[in-house]
């Protein structure tokens, strides 16, 4: 809640010719109260907002929540930044659990959870499958798919963080598809992880997604390209002669 100065620096690095990032950061930041008053600002479309909260404290996590309630669309509930100590708390299932039914005590916006990633350099697949079912049955509307992978570099001062960027796009496909077995349309899934053209975007929402998020790409490509994202993905629905997101199938048309 209070200001945090984040990890030490240096804790990010490029890796251009992949177009990624390992990052560190650590949560930086001015505190919630500094956080509210940028909100109050843009409450005109808080529609559009929602709003990102981590911590290693329930109590913590929910006078956030209360603060920030009046002022977003829903929450982001991040459980899974690798390079944030004390984040893997909340990854017990019994204390996933305890943590989305005190929220939704203080809150009725969507509840959305940011998962770790796994693949196969991540043994963990069977743990975040636990964490994802217990955070279903307990009545989340959302989930993202996923955060960045853990990586070690000798250009992180802390010697480890996390990779994002284009070499994790191929595993955001494939755990997409693996949640599709047991979600059954409970929650809504968000893709996370590498995405950066209309053709990434189409074939995660062909995956089961039904929206994305972007950062790394950003970094490489600039502000606009959101806006080049939508655009091109008209054209490739248009090309494919359809008119709407759930009807997006199989793989993109060639253009």
């Amino acid at each position: 809640m209070t200001e945090r100065p984040g990890n030490p620096k240096p804790r990010m690095t490029r890796i251009v010719k992949d177009k990624a990032i390992i990052n560190a950061l650590g949560f930086p930041g001015k505190g919630i109260e500094y956080s509210v008053q940028n909100l109050k600002k843009h409450n005109a479309i808080k529609s559009r907002i929602i709003l990102s909260i981590s911590g290693t404290i329930e109590d913590e996590i929910v006078e956030c929540i209360k603060l920030a309630n009046d002022f977003t669309s829903a929450f982001e509930i991040n459980i899974s930044s690798p390079n944030t100590s004390g984040l893997k708390i909340f990854q017990e299932p019994s204390r996933l659990r305890g943590l989305i039914e005190v929220i939704k005590k203080h809150t009725k916006k969507p509840i959305i959870i940011k998962f770790p990633p796994w693949n196969s350099f991540l043994d963990n697949k069977s743990e975040i499958i636990k964490m994802i079912e217990t955070s279903l049955n307990s009545g989340i509307d959302g989930m993202i798919i996923s955060n960045t992978h853990p990586r070690e570099s000798k250009k992180i001062k802390i010697g480890k963080g996390g990779l994002s960027g284009k070499p994790i796009f191929t595993d955001t496909l494939k755990m997409i598809r693996e949640i599709q077995a047991i979600n059954k349309g409970f929650a809504d899934i968000i893709a996370c992880g590498g995405i950066s053209s209309a053709n990434d975007l189409w074939k995660v929402l062909a995956s089961g997604a039904k929206a994305a998020q972007i950062y790394t790409s950003l970094v490489y490509e600039g502000p606009r390209l959101p806006s080049k994202i939508n655009n091109d993905l008209i054209v490739l629905m248009k090309l494919a002669g359809i008119t709407k997101l759930s009807d997006i199938n199989g793989d993109p048309p060639k253009i």
